[in-house]
């Protein structure tokens, strides 16, 4: 029956997507696909489609599977060349778990290789921008979701000694019960830690000899000692984490991260793109991680911090107090008085660089409007598309990730999703309750006036400490240090409190929501079986991939909702126009020429943190001259360190010798924005 039971999941759980029209109209997907079908997929549509995808092979992974993917731009005349456009990296399933990752990805190309020819402004943005889509980051990892049995592997092939007994790879999990899936043991053991949950027998927690309970049972991965030291599934096949190995905030130490930043062959191979891709700005990522919903980065920030603390031995020759905090811009200006920049423009990021102030782990304040607007649009997306993610539930970007190396060291602005979450029961509110929803449409003096005893009871409610008191907040809203709708998003984010009949099990939403969705099919009840060295186990618990690959009736809508969002940002990506150049004659032969260089784009030219990490190019704006004009004032090649998006425009001057009715051109260019020109007659 359990094995039946099992298979009857993994059938709703291989998700059909019924995507079931022929190319080129629609794509068929009846399933997930596995490592060779994506490639396969992949090439057939740069074969079938030569003048707008062109199929790539980036690298290889541990285990020889290709790291395939598609460069999609269409013919333009304005922008001939693809690779000097500005371009977006859609990247998935890095982590080889996130299946839905990759049919997303695969899907957003579809949309955009079947648009071209039917959508304008799909056609203007595959014409005026270039897309890299490379929707398997993690191979190896993903094939084993193919395999038998079932495991969640989120390691590559690359052997790995992780017991440190000189054997790699001798001792990971067995499908004992032969059911084709790898999920727990539990064994009754004197030292055991673990007890059944009072309230869900299925579901195991750590005892809390607090509370006066004791531990039973202690809790292996269904497998055996396979290497005879004692230990259980310690030494499985593979491998490393690759969303663990690039290069921001590390883990030293820790052996799944890899023995050093960029040790594996995917991630050497994915930073190898990147660095010959100058033209990327955008990365738009599919994973297990929710950088859109969490903004909570990877660390406490010293850099990001609004005040930092100058060393002694500088404090000392600027005339600062090393024992008082100053803004980055308050050091600029103190080095400007000085003089000492010889007339080089000093900005806060070598400062920051400067002063060695450390790695910056939390997302710089002069980007974090940028990714709190998009924050509220992807919120009011969600609602008004009627999906409802626990944001909770949000996994933030973690250390070493590739979202972190490529807002914090490729230095562009990254958002990743992981497209769906177990759902999580909805409890009504009562009338008068303070719900971040209610919150959100407060002013603060709103706030205020509910008054201290309702927002004591609110903040008792929410599970505050007990320093946290009513008085504290009152003075924080009327200081202006936070507001209601800021208190509306920590909520959010706010682990549930306990019911008043005492702690829920954390995973009892997800079993209650298995048991409802699936027909009970997500999870393995535990059944006794014969262990050959712990005697009598029970095996069972949650089916492999649940809590990561949503049920197919669920996959169409998410993918589609994400898809558009995704095609949105790319239409808002930064670029160049030259909206002016004009000519004011000063003098017999002599002019000046003035031009206004324009970003039309949503998104700024560049982060704070590319141009604090020195990987933002600057715009060089060159006034190309004849053999018989002279440039009288100003340099041939100017530089504009950034614009803001939408519409942010800077003016460049030069005096120029020439002769009237001879022109001259002006080009304005960077790697991530492409180019633009004007020519210009002088009058």
């Amino acid at each position: 029956m359990v094995r039946r039971f099992a298979f009857a999941f993994l059938l709703a759980a291989g998700l059909s997507l019924a995507f079931t029209a022929a190319w080129p109209k629609k794509i068929s997907f009846s399933g997930y696909h596995r490592p060779e079908e994506v490639r396969a997929l992949l090439e057939s549509w740069a074969s079938a489609n030569p003048q707008l995808a062109k199929f790539m092979v980036i690298g290889k992974s541990h285990g020889l599977r290709d790291i395939a993917g598609l460069r999609l731009a269409a013919p333009s005349k304005e922008s001939p060349d693809p690779e000097t456009r500005p371009a977006v990296l859609v990247a998935a399933n890095i982590e080889g778990t996130h299946l839905i990752g990759t049919e997303a990805a695969l899907k957003l190309a579809e949309r955009l290789l079947t648009g071209y020819g039917s959508d304008k402004a799909m056609a203007a943005l595959l014409e005026s921008k270039t897309i890299y889509l490379l929707p398997l980051l993690n191979p190896d990892a993903a094939a084993a979701y193919f395999a038998s049995p079932k495991f969640e592997k989120t390691s590559n092939s690359a052997p790995l000694d992780e017991d440190i007994d000189g054997r790699v790879d001798e001792d990971g999990p067995d499908d004992l019960n032969r059911d084709g899936l790898i999920t727990e043991m539990r064994v009754k053991d004197p030292e055991g830690k673990w007890m059944a949950d009072p309230k869900e027998p299925r579901l195991m927690r750590l005892a809390d000899p607090k509370k006066g309970e004791r531990g039973i049972y202690k809790i292996y991965v269904e497998g055996l000692d396979n290497d005879g030291d004692g230990e259980y599934n310690e030494d499985p096949p593979g491998g490393v984490e690759l969303n663990r190995n690039f290069p921001h905030d590390f883990e030293y130490g820790v052996k799944t991260a890899g023995l050093w930043p960029v040790s594996e062959k995917e991630t050497i191979a994915l930073l190898e793109f990147l660095l010959s891709h100058r033209n990327i700005a955008l990365v738009l990522n599919f994973s297990g991680e929710n950088t859109i919903l969490n903004l909570q980065q990877t660390g406490q920030a010293r850099v990001g911090a609004d005040k930092v603390r100058v060393p002694r031995q500088f404090a000392a020759f600027l005339g600062l107090d090393p024992q008082q905090e100053y803004t980055l811009k308050e050091i600029v200006d103190v080095l400007k008085a000085t003089g000492i920049g010889g007339g080089m423009e000093i900005t806060e990021e070598m400062v920051a660089s400067f002063l060695g102030l450390g790695p910056a782990v939390t997302i710089d304040r002069q980007d974090l409007p940028l990714f709190e607007t998009v924050q509220k649009d992807y919120k009011d997306a969600l609602k008004e598309a009627k999906i409802d993610y626990p944001e909770s539930r949000a996994k933030p970007v973690g250390k070493g990730s590739f979202a972190a190396y490529c807002y914090y060291q490729y230095g562009v602005p990254v958002f990743s999703s992981d497209l769906w979450k177990v759902p999580e029961p909805k409890k009504e509110p009562s009338k008068d309750a303070i719900t971040a929803e209610r919150l959100r449409s407060m002013s603060s003096d709103d706030f205020l006036a509910l008054g201290e005893e309702k927002i004591s009871a609110f903040l008792k409610e929410q599970g505050a400490p007990p320093n946290f008191t009513a008085e504290m907040v009152v003075k924080m809203v009327k200081s202006g240090q936070v507001t209601p709708a800021r208190m509306a998003e920590m909520m959010e984010k706010m682990p549930k409190k306990p019911t008043a009949e005492g702690e829920e099990h954390p995973e009892a939403y997800v079993l209650r929501w298995a048991d409802a969705a699936l027909k009970g099919k997500g999870f393995i009840d535990w059944t006794p079986f014969k262990h050959p060295t712990l005697g009598d186990v029970e095996i069972g618990g949650f089916v492999p991939y649940l809590r990561i690959n949503p049920p197919a009736e669920e996959v169409e809508k998410t993918i589609s909702f994400h898809v558009d969002f995704y095609l949105k940002l790319i239409g808002r990506l930064a670029c160049l126009e030259i909206v002016e150049v004009g000519a004011k004659e000063l003098g017999p032969d002599l002019f000046q020429v003035t031009t206004y260089v324009r970003n039309p784009g949503w998104f700024p030219t560049s982060t704070a943190q590319g141009r604090r990490a020195l990987t933002a190019w600057p715009i060089r704006v060159q006034i190309q001259i004849r053999a018989d004009q002279a440039l009288f004032s100003g340099r041939p090649v100017e530089t504009i360190p950034f614009l803001e998006g939408s519409g942010g425009t800077q003016k460049v001057e030069w005096t120029v010798k020439a002769k009237k009715g001879s022109s001259l051109t002006v080009l304005a260019s960077s790697p991530r924005l492409g180019s633009a020109s004007k020519t210009l007659v002088l009058k």
